[in-house]
């Protein structure tokens, strides 16, 4: 190994893993880790894999299937913009082949093998472009791809997914900075968009901050590749962004009208590194996760970092080397810094980036610090044969690691998998929600469920079973819709005005009929103009809905009538259809959530859309017989889907621009050639 620079190495006259055998040992060494996930009865994925990906998932290959776009569902919080919701990962390539069959759990737990053989494969690329060294390469590719973040965050796929990308998005930037700028860019600007339709958009962030981080190492080793590193990873940047704006646009419109919006979370402490955290690099059971018995501060999926034992040895003896140290630095002990929080300050000075002040748990960029890392195990592993002198050492400590993080990140770990079948974790109360209490609520009414109440199996459950209900599990849950349930949670009457049917008692387990219930359409009695959201939030302490409605800018003069009648509604996908009769324009009331892209129509003839009781919506409708039709068109999917489409169209010229240059035994260097 050169002191001076880091570069590719000259084979080493030892190298009986090469070729198929290579592919081989890999091969079994993945089977050997994803054994019992995969085909043990006995085992099932957990958590927010259940919760939200399974669910999420399953209902939207049924819709596909039938030739519809989900677009808003009522089964969740009411209704929910299903599709603006990124989690569901419903464009992002690689999930399609698992949308065609049956969305079951194993195919779940079939989406995280895929995606660590492809974190397996990228690593070792990127490590054996950047070493030269095969035993090297596969020890850092099975720290990575079989290490502690993988195997603490096997519940949160769009997570799992966009760090399995990452590597690849590495590699693409290293080969475009040898030369071929053009054509390798492009590649990156795929992976990262990748990343962003996989569905976790803080994971695509923190990747393109390792990008820049990665590139700037690699620059330092050879400053001529400045010139075409710069633009080119801005280049990555924009394109990436045109790829995934198909999520992006919806999700910004979700956001804003979530709970999240306009949090900071500059300050918060919440999913910072700890020293706990870090002890686990040395010794998986120090919190106790192994043996059930967690110790730690926070959520355990956020301080599991085991990736071998043998780890922050081999990094320690690639430190010998100038270039290495600048790696650990910047690879490892920058994202590390980062990750402390708001008191160490750079999570701090970082928020003031644009779109990073609401960005959560810092801890969730170890993956790459775990890069880092494995660089540096690669480097290390190299060195120790030199220094030993042992051209076999390299094989042995693959076998290592692979058994070390076979059994402490996958036969032995809670995390990984969880250990009882989905029947029994699940099951029992899945199929009671589906085929005894739905039996209960039948359209337009809605089962109540309190927040993440577990009596039905999966938090999401409804969304499958297709029954109507104000409740749901979502990080995005619409803000207004979450403070009326609150309010709701001393104010009775207000679920009556949500046409609940039937209120799940989460301490009994039991469904119990709601006998003042009020229909889901009507013209209220009384209206009552507030001036602002904080006005309207504070004025359903006491709201009866059967008495009064509050309606957030009430057009003046409108002569209301209250003993309209809504004489027939008719509930779907997006749409509300109620024939109704009024003696004179009045506002007919829904229990439906407002938000973003609901249009109301009379006979064909848009009529006023106002927000009514805080979080439902209304229209004014005119006098007569008439039938009243609101719709849901999301705004911003279109929009968004042509940007993709364009954004493709580039990438496509850009790759086939680089392969004709190919052809014509012509250069591609600089992004701008």
């Amino acid at each position: 190994m050169a002191k001076a620079q880091v570069s590719k190495q000259p084979p080493r006259p030892f190298e009986p893993l090469a070729g198929w055998k290579l592919a081989g040992a890999a091969a079994f060494v993945l089977l050997l880790f994803y054994f019992t996930p995969l085909l043990s009865p006995g085992a099932t994925i957990q958590w927010d894999a259940v919760d939200i990906n399974y669910q999420a998932q399953k209902f939207f290959a049924a819709q596909a299937k039938l030739g519809q776009l989900p677009f808003w569902t009522p089964t969740l919080f009411g209704g929910f913009p299903f599709l603006a919701d990124p989690q569901v990962g419903a464009f992002y390539p690689l999930n399609w082949p698992f949308f065609l069959g049956d969305v079951t759990p194993g195919t779940i737990e079939a989406e995280l093998a895929l995606h660590s053989v492809l974190a397996l494969l990228g690593a070792y690329l990127l490590l054996k472009r950047l070493s030269g060294h095969t035993h090297g390469a596969l020890v850092g590719a099975l720290a990575y791809a079989l290490g502690g973040f993988f195997a603490a965050h096997s519940s949160h796929v769009g997570i799992f997914q966009g760090a399995a990308l990452f590597p690849w998005l590495l590699y693409a930037a290293e080969r475009a900075m040898e030369g071929a700028a053009l054509r390798w860019y492009g590649v990156a600007a795929a992976v990262l968009g990748g990343t962003i339709l996989a569905g976790h958009l803080q994971t695509a962030i923190y990747a393109f901050l390792g990008l820049v981080l990665f590139t700037v190492w690699r620059v330092m080793a050879e400053p001529a590749r400045w010139k075409a590193a710069a633009p080119g990873v801005i280049c990555v940047a924009v394109l990436a962004l045109g790829l995934g704006a198909v999520v992006i646009h919806p999700a910004m419109e979700l956001y804003s009208q979530s709970v999240r919006a306009g949090v900071d979370y500059s300050s918060d402490r919440e999913g910072t590194l700890n020293l706990g955290a870090l002890t686990t690099l040395v010794y998986a059971n120090s919190l106790g996760v192994l043996e059930g018995r967690y110790s730690g501060n926070g959520d355990m999926t956020r301080t599991y970092l085991y990736s071998g034992l043998l780890l922050l040895p081999l990094a320690g003896l690639a430190l010998k080397y100038k270039p290495m140290r600048w790696a650990a630095l910047l690879l490892v002990a920058l994202p590390a810094w980062y990750m402390l929080g708001p008191s160490a300050g750079l999570y701090k000075a970082a928020a003031m980036a644009p779109g990073l002040r609401c960005v959560q748990w810092p801890v969730h960029l170890w993956f790459v610090a775990a890069m880092g890392l494995s660089i540096l195990a690669a480097f290390g592993t190299h060195e120790a044969e030199v220094k030993w002198r042992k051209p076999w050492l390299g094989l042995a400590l693959i076998v290592v690691f692979a058994v070390d993080l076979c059994f402490f990140n996958s036969w032995n770990n809670p995390l990984t998998y969880g250990h009882a079948s989905y029947d029994e974790v699940y099951g029992v109360g899945e199929k009671a929600l589906k085929f005894k209490v739905a039996q209960g609520v039948q359209s337009p009414f809605r089962l109540h469920i309190p927040a993440r109440t577990p009596v039905f199996g999966p938090l999401n459950s409804q969304l499958t079973a297709q029954v109507e209900t104000t409740g749901g599990y979502n990080p995005l849950e619409l803000g207004a819709w979450r403070e009326y349930m609150e309010a709701a949670g001393k104010n009775h009457r207000l679920l009556d005005g949500v046409g609940v049917i039937l209120e799940v008692d989460p301490r009994k387990g039991e469904a119990n009929s709601n006998p003042t219930l009020l229909a889901r359409a009507y013209f209220s009695p009384e209206l009552v103009g507030v001036k602002s959201m904080a006005e309207s939030r504070a004025k359903l302490a006491e709201l009866d809905p059967a008495k009064q409605s509050l309606v957030l800018d009430l057009p003046g003069g409108l002569d209301h009538d209250s003993q309209g009648k809504a004489l027939e509604m008719r509930v779907t996908e997006g749409r509300v259809a109620v024939r109704y009769s009024t003696a004179s324009p009045s506002l007919l009331r829904l229990a439906d959530p407002w938000y973003p892209g609901w249009t109301a129509s009379v006979e064909g003839k848009p009529v006023p859309l106002l927000r009514v009781n805080h979080a439902l919506m209304g229209a004014v409708v005119p006098a007569g017989y008439h039938e009243a039709v609101f719709e849901y068109k999301p705004l911003h999917f279109e929009r968004g889907k042509q940007i993709t489409l364009g954004s493709l169209a580039v990438l496509a010229v850009l790759l086939a621009v680089s392969l004709r240059k190919v052809g014509q035994g012509t250069s591609d260097h600089g992004v701008g050639a």
